[in-house]
C-alpha cells in the first residue's frame, strides 16, 4: 500500500500545475545541455571512432531532435503564462538553427536534405573543367580554372544549340572567380607574410577541391577524368616535391572537413560565416526587448510563485540560458570555424584578419589496426546490442580491433612518393616485388580469385615474417606493420571501402576466422601445402610467411614488404561507393577516404583491370577481379 500510495502521490504531483512548471524548467537546461554537448562534441566526431562515443553522440543527437519542439509545446500548452516564458521559447528556437545543430548523424538521415542537396548540386554542375586553350603552371595554379565561388550564375544560363551546352564565354568574368584568379589576387597582398599566403592558398584550394568533390556524391560525371592536366596537378603541382607529401595530405583534410560541414552541419554555403552572425543580431535585440521586460518589477506574472530558499527559479533558469547562448554563440565561431571566414573574406577580396593552419587538427589522424592471427579467436559478449535491441550492430567472431596507430608523415610520404614515382600509375604491388627482384618468386600470391583474398593472404604472410621482431617506431618495419594491419581492419570492420561487394568480403573474413580456429594458428609455419592447389587463405598466407622468413634477407624483408603495402594501398582507394566514405566523415574519418579524394583529383576514378598499365588511361572504365 505504502508503494501504491507514494506511485498516486507522485502521479498526482507530477501532474499540477507545480509539477508541470517543474517539468518545462527542467527540460529547458536540459535542451540547453543537451545543445552544450551538440556544439562542443558535433565537430568531434571527425576526429573520433571510437563505438561509446559514437553511441553517445546517436543518444545525444536524438534526443536534440525532439526536445527543443516537445518543451516549446509544454509552454504553449501550460496553464502558466509569463513573459519569461516567451524568451525561453526564443532560445530554444535558436537552438535548434544553430550550425551544428543539424541532426544528422549518418549517411542515411541525409535522406530528409535531398531537396536542398540536389538544390546545391545543381548550382555545381558547371563546376566541370572549363576548358580553355592556355598555358598550366603548376605552382600558381594558372589555368586551372576550378570554380571557387559564383557558379549559381553560371547555372542559371540555358544550354544553346545546336550542341546544347552553355559557352563559358557568355557569362562575365567578374560573376565567379576561379582558384588560378583567387590565387593571384592572395599573392598580390604585400600584408600578408609568405607563411600567410601558403595558408590562405592552401585554404582556397581545399574549398575548389571541396566544390569538385561534391560531385560524386550525385554521381555526376567527372568531366576532368583521364586528362594528362588533371594527373598533372597531382604529380606536379599537389606532390611535387619531397616536401609537399604532408602539405598535399593537409589540403586533402580541409577539403573533406568542407564536405562534412556540408554533409553534417549547417555550414554548407559559402555565406555561411556571416550569416549566423546578422542572425544573432537580430536575435540579440529581440531577446533584449524580453530581457528588459522579464526582469522588469512591473511585468506581467502568473499567481504562480515558484522560489526556493528564497530565490526566483524562473530568474536563475533564464540567467543560466543566457550564459549558455553567449557562451557557445560568441568564442566557438572563432575557433573553430576559422577556415570559413577565410573562405568568407577571399569572396569580399578582403584580406583574412586571422589565419591559423588547422589542418592536422580537422580530423582523428589515426589508423584502425586489426591482426588476423591474434584476434581469431575473439568472442564477444554483445550486451550492448541486446540491451540496445538491435540499435547497436553486434560484434561478429573474430572482430577485435587492436590499438590505433597515429598516421605520420613518414607514412603519408611513403605512399605518395611511390604513386609519384610511378607517374601515376596504380599497380597492384608487383611492380614493388619487380623493383626488388623478387616479382617471379612471389607472383603467385599476387594471382588469388579477389583481392579480399590477397589482403588476407599478404597479411597473415607479414604477420609471419614479422613474428618475434620487435617493431621500430620508425622505418620500413613499420610501415609494413602498419599498413597490413590496416588492411586487415578494413576487411574486418569495414569492407565496404575495398573492391567487389562489402557482403562478400564479410563472408570471406568470417569464413577465415572459422578456418583459423579449426587449424589452430600455430601449425601455420610448419604446414604442408596440398598438391591439387586447392590450398585455404589461411594455407596461403602460412606459405608467404615461410618463404619471405627463409628466403629474404632481414632488412631487404621489411624494405619488400613496406614498397608492397605503399603500393597496394593505392591500388585499392579507388571506389564508386561514395556512400560508404561520406558515412565514416562522421566517424573519425579513415585514411583511405582521404587516398580515394586525392586520387579523384588526379583523375583516377578506378583502378585498371590489368597491374601493368596496358589496361588504357586511368580515368577509363575497369572491372573489379571476380568475387
Amino acid at each position: 500500500m505504502g508503494i501504491k500510495n507514494s506511485t498516486t502521490t507522485f502521479a498526482q504531483s507530477w501532474g499540477s500545475t507545480q509539477g508541470r512548471l517543474v517539468r518545462v524548467e527542467v527540460l529547458v537546461l536540459f535542451s540547453a545541455l543537451i545543445w552544450i554537448l551538440v556544439e562542443l562534441f558535433g565537430s568531434r566526431r571527425r576526429r573520433q571512432s571510437h563505438g561509446f562515443f559514437r553511441f553517445f553522440m546517436w543518444v545525444v543527437y536524438t534526443l536534440f531532435t525532439v526536445l527543443g519542439p516537445y518543451t516549446i509545446g509544454l509552454l504553449q500548452d501550460g496553464p502558466f503564462r509569463d513573459q519569461t516564458f516567451v524568451l525561453w521559447g526564443t532560445i530554444l528556437l535558436l537552438i535548434q538553427v544553430s550550425a551544428d545543430s543539424l541532426s544528422v548523424y549518418s549517411i542515411h538521415d541525409i535522406e530528409q536534405r535531398k531537396r536542398v542537396f540536389v538544390q546545391h548540386m545543381l548550382q555545381i554542375t558547371l563546376v566541370l573543367w572549363l576548358i580553355i586553350p592556355q598555358d598550366f603552371n603548376h605552382e600558381t595554379m594558372q589555368g586551372y580554372k576550378y570554380i571557387f565561388h559564383g557558379e549559381e550564375q553560371v547555372a542559371s544560363l540555358l544550354p544553346t544549340a545546336p550542341e546544347y551546352r552553355v559557352e563559358f564565354k557568355e557569362v562575365s568574368m567578374t560573376k565567379f572567380t576561379t582558384i588560378d584568379s583567387v590565387w593571384q589576387w592572395i599573392e598580390s597582398q604585400r600584408n600578408l607574410s609568405k607563411e600567410a599566403k601558403e595558408t590562405v592558398k592552401d585554404i582556397a584550394l581545399s574549398f575548389s577541391l571541396f566544390k569538385l568533390l561534391k560531385r560524386r556524391l550525385c554521381g555526376y560525371q567527372i568531366g576532368e577524368a583521364g586528362l594528362s592536366k588533371t594527373l598533372d596537378f597531382v604529380l606536379h603541382g599537389l606532390i611535387s616535391g619531397k616536401g609537399n607529401y604532408a602539405r598535399a595530405f593537409g589540403i586533402i583534410e580541409m577539403e573533406l572537413a568542407f564536405l562534412y560541414d556540408f554533409l553534417y552541419t549547417r555550414f554548407d554555403t559559402e555565406s555561411a560565416y556571416k550569416v549566423p552572425a546578422f542572425f544573432y543580431v537580430v536575435v540579440t535585440v529581440t531577446v533584449w526587448n524580453f530581457i528588459s521586460g522579464a526582469f522588469s518589477k512591473h511585468y506581467h506574472r502568473s499567481n504562480l510563485e515558484q522560489r526556493v530558499h528564497g530565490t526566483d527559479v524562473a530568474h536563475w533558469v533564464t540567467i543560466v540560458l543566457l550564459i549558455v547562448v553567449l557562451s557557445l554563440n560568441v568564442f566557438p565561431r572563432t575557433l573553430l570555424d576559422t577556415r570559413w571566414g577565410v573562405v568568407d573574406d577571399l569572396h569580399t577580396h578582403e584580406p583574412p584578419t586571422w589565419i591559423r593552419r588547422e589542418a592536422k587538427k580537422s580530423w582523428q589522424r589515426a589508423l584502425g589496426q586489426y591482426s588476423l592471427l591474434l584476434n581469431f579467436d575473439y568472442q564477444p559478449w554483445n550486451v550492448l546490442t541486446v540491451l540496445s535491441l538491435g540499435l547497436v550492430d553486434a560484434t561478429r567472431e573474430g572482430q577485435k580491433a587492436g590499438k590505433r596507430i597515429m598516421l605520420t608523415d613518414e607514412l603519408i610520404e611513403r605512399v605518395l612518393s611511390g604513386f609519384k614515382e610511378r607517374n601515376g600509375q596504380l599497380q597492384d604491388g608487383q611492380s614493388a616485388l619487380a623493383r626488388n627482384q623478387l616479382g617471379n618468386q612471389f607472383s603467385w600470391a599476387c594471382t588469388l580469385p579477389t583481392h579480399t583474398h590477397k589482403i588476407l593472404v599478404w597479411h597473415i604472410g607479414t604477420t609471419i615474417a614479422m613474428d618475434g621482431h620487435p617493431v621500430p617506431p620508425t622505418g620500413n618495419h613499420r610501415v609494413a606493420k602498419t599498413l597490413s594491419d590496416y588492411c586487415a581492419y578494413l576487411v574486418a570492420f569495414v569492407p565496404d571501402m575495398l573492391p567487389g561487394h562489402g557482403y562478400d568480403n564479410q563472408r570471406i573474413f568470417d569464413a577465415v576466422v572459422m578456418e583459423a580456429r579449426e587449424s589452430r594458428c600455430e601449425k601455420l609455419v610448419m604446414a604442408v601445402l596440398p598438391s591439387d592447389s586447392r590450398c585455404t587463405i589461411l594455407e596461403l598466407g602460412g606459405r608467404l610467411g615461410r618463404e619471405l622468413r627463409g628466403v629474404v634477407p632481414e632488412e631487404q624483408r621489411w624494405k619488400v614488404l613496406a614498397d608492397f603495402w605503399a603500393e597496394f594501398i593505392l591500388f585499392l582507394a579507388p571506389s564508386s561507393n561514395v556512400e560508404i566514405h561520406t558515412e565514416k566523415l562522421a566517424a573519425g574519418g579513415e585514411f583511405m577516404t582521404h587516398l580515394w579524394a586525392l586520387l579523384t583529383h588526379a583523375g583516377i576514378l578506378e583502378r585498371p583491370s590489368t597491374t601493368d598499365g596496358a589496361g588504357g588511361n586511368n580515368g577509363a572504365p575497369a572491372r573489379d577481379l571476380p568475387v
